[in-house]
C-alpha cells in the first residue's frame, strides 16, 4: 500500500501531465477519466490510435486485445506499424508504445481476441464501456461483446473507417441490440456462417460519392469484404477520424457533456464529401 506522500506525488504528476486538458474538462471530470476503465477489442487501424488518444485524455485503465500480428499491408494506416514491427503482435506493441505516456495508467493486454463467451466475459470484467474496433466480418465476436455489455449494463460502441470518413454507433445497455441493428434474429446461431450475414446497408448506411460505381464485380468485392475473405480498402485519414470520433463518444459516455446518440442512430462524417450527419438505420 502506498503512503500518503507517495499518493500525493502521484496525484501531482497526473495533474501536471493532464494540466492542458483543464479548461475544457473540469478537475472533477479529469478525475472521472482517471478512474475509468475502457476495453478496446482490436488495436489495428482504429483501435491502436484510439488507445493512444484515450491514454492522452487521461483514462486510467485500458484493456486491449488483438490476436493478429503486424503485416506489411498495415503500414499505410496503423499506429505502431513499422518495418521493425512486422510479425509482432499488435496488442503487445501498442502496449509498449503507450505505457510511457502516463506511467500511472493500468494497461492490460492480451493476444486472445474474442472467440468465445468466456473471452467476452473476461475481457469486459470491471470495465465501464467496450469499444469494438475489430475488422469487418467478425459479427460473431461483435455480438458476443455486445451481449456481455448488455448483461453488465455498460455501453458498447463500434467504429468503422469508410474511405475518407468514419461511422460510429453507440449502443445503450438497455436499448437496441446489435442483432436488431444488423437485421439478425435475436436467437441467431452464432456458429452458422449462413445466419451471420449482414447487408451492406447495415454496415455502411451512407456510401461515399467517390466509391466504386455499383456493378456485379463491385458487389462481389463488397461481399468478400463483409465475409472477411478480403481486406476492406482503407487509409490513414479514415482510420484516424474513426479513432478520434470513438474517443470523443467514449469521453461523452463517461462525462455526459451532451446527450448520448445511441442506436438506431449513427454518427457519420466524410471529409471528401464534406458530410456530417446523425442518421437512423432503417
Amino acid at each position: 500500500m502506498k503512503s500518503r506522500v507517495e499518493r500525493k506525488v502521484m496525484d501531482d504528476v497526473y495533474k501536471e501531465i493532464f494540466s492542458r486538458n483543464i479548461g475544457f474538462f473540469t478537475e472533477s471530470e479529469q478525475e472521472k477519466l482517471r478512474g475509468a476503465a475502457i476495453a478496446i477489442a482490436g488495436v489495428g487501424g482504429i483501435g491502436g490510435l484510439l488507445a493512444e488518444r484515450l491514454i492522452r485524455l487521461g483514462v486510467g485503465h485500458l484493456k486491449i486485445t488483438d490476436p493478429e500480428n503486424f503485416e506489411v499491408s498495415n503500414l499505410n494506416r496503423q499506429f505502431c506499424s513499422s518495418m521493425p514491427n512486422i510479425g509482432s503482435n499488435k496488442a503487445e506493441v501498442v502496449f509498449s508504445q503507450i505505457k510511457g505516456i502516463n506511467p500511472q495508467a493500468r494497461i492490460d493486454w492480451n493476444k486472445t481476441g474474442i472467440k468465445t463467451q468466456d473471452d467476452a466475459e473476461y475481457f469486459l470484467n470491471d470495465c465501464d464501456l467496450i469499444i469494438d474496433a475489430m475488422d469487418f466480418g467478425l459479427f460473431k465476436q461483435a455480438v458476443l461483446l455486445q451481449r456481455e455489455a448488455r448483461r453488465r449494463g455498460i455501453y458498447y460502441l463500434f467504429a468503422s473507417a469508410v474511405g475518407f470518413g468514419a461511422l460510429v454507433v453507440v449502443f445503450a445497455p438497455g436499448g437496441m441490440t446489435l442483432e436488431e441493428y444488423d437485421g439478425l434474429p435475436a436467437d441467431i446461431d452464432l456458429s452458422s456462417e449462413e445466419e451471420l450475414k449482414v447487408s451492406i446497408e447495415r454496415i455502411c448506411p451512407v456510401i461515399p460519392t467517390y466509391a466504386i460505381p455499383a456493378s456485379e464485380e463491385a458487389e462481389k468485392i463488397v461481399q468478400e469484404i463483409i465475409s472477411g475473405r478480403r481486406g476492406a480498402p482503407t487509409n490513414s485519414i479514415g482510420v484516424g477520424l474513426a479513432s478520434i470520433i470513438s474517443a470523443n463518444e467514449a469521453m461523452n459516455i463517461l462525462l455526459k457533456k451532451r446527450d448520448i446518440c445511441v442506436a438506431p442512430q449513427y454518427t457519420y462524417i466524410d471529409l471528401i464529401d464534406r458530410k456530417f450527419l446523425v442518421g437512423t438505420i432503417s
